[in-house]
């Protein structure tokens, strides 16, 4: 299957209940001229979502937001105190959909509209993934997937990329450009288009090729794996701060990187495959450096049972930098969500 990048997501603050209305002015711009989408559903959505944050979470929170396809994805983001137990009611059982009657009535509003939902809320706070569109949301060749990108300041180009390319052997790339902005996402841009040439290569191979097309820009720093289900080994390879982890059976084992950027120097950083066990409910979680590297899900049970998406805006809620740009990727074998 061809490799799939998306957009940055744009962060959109949602304290006092003006901010609803300039959420939803922001959506209803990015979803002009999308055509999986119905007329006032995407504005319907962002309303819900934004109401319930001003109503439910405190103080507030945000919704990243990103055309996604033919459609759009938000993602609203809060860090408490949580939903009580039985806030989401079961589809069938789910009040009309009428405004203003609370967290319930919100949620399942935004849960009818969407083509693909998932929630997930603990003492921490409160995520809500929703993505609008007309697209199957089935699963990717057997994989899903999912990734949070916030450029610097919320808004803007953002010089971290991600891209992941399903099938037979799934392959995932997560790139940083040096510093941040225009020239930053660039050097990121040229690496996508290497991976989307060939994601099948062998990682060193694609770090390679991925330095000659960024020695035109200012260069970065990549992290890239091939994973292999059936010989149950994921192969990765890293040039600079790009955190790896595989998550599986409460086993945490953490993808090494080797020093040194991309497209600054004639010569290719020197590199060095690791090979890992990929064993049948493994999640890779791919980051940036916007995202602190001592990182850890223990106060977030069964997070890992949640839409990819999910989990990513969970980790970067909890360990994103103010400083830079942002990036979160998790993939796994499709099985639960």
């Amino acid at each position: 299957m061809a490799a799939v990048s998306e957009a940055a997501h744009r962060l959109c603050v949602v304290g006092p209940e003006e901010d609803v209305g300039a959420l939803r002015r922001t959506v209803a711009r990015l979803a002009a001229g999308q055509s999986g989408l119905r007329p006032g559903t995407a504005e319907l959505v962002a309303t819900e979502l934004g109401t319930n944050l001003v109503r439910h979470a405190h103080p507030g929170g945000y919704v990243l937001v990103r055309k996604a396809g033919d459609g759009i994805e938000l993602i609203s983001v809060d860090r408490g105190p949580g939903m009580p137990a039985g806030a989401l009611a079961p589809a069938a059982a789910a009040a009309p959909p009428t405004r203003g009657r609370g967290l319930n009535a919100g949620l399942s509003v935004v849960r009818r509209q969407a083509a693909e939902f998932d929630c997930y809320s603990s003492r921490r706070g409160t995520v809500v993934y929703a993505r609008l569109g007309s697209g199957d949301a089935a699963p990717a060749d057997g994989w899903r997937f999912g990734a949070v990108n916030v450029p610097l300041g919320g808004d803007g180009e953002s010089g971290d990329a991600w891209a992941v390319a399903p099938g037979r052997r799934p392959a995932a790339m997560v790139v940083d450009g040096l510093g941040h902005g225009p020239a930053a996402a660039a050097a990121a841009r040229a690496a996508v288009t290497v991976f989307g040439r060939d994601p099948a290569a062998d990682p060193d191979t694609l770090v390679k090729r991925a330095h000659e097309a960024m020695r035109g820009t200012r260069g970065g720093v990549l992290g890239t794996c091939l994973i292999d289900p059936e010989r149950g080994e994921l192969t990765y390879t890293a040039v600079g701060n790009i955190t790896g982890r595989v998550l599986t059976a409460g086993r945490s084992v953490h993808l090494l990187d080797r020093p040194g950027t991309l497209g600054t120097h004639l010569p290719p950083p020197t590199t060095r495959s690791q090979h890992c066990p990929w064993e049948p409910g493994s999640v890779l979680v791919l980051a940036s450096d916007g995202i602190r590297s001592g990182w850890h899900l223990d106060e977030h049970p069964r997070l890992l049972e949640h839409h990819p998406a999910v989990v990513a805006a969970v980790l970067h809620r909890d360990h994103c930098r103010s400083t830079d740009d942002a990036t979160v990727l998790v993939v796994r074998a499709d099985g639960t969500a």
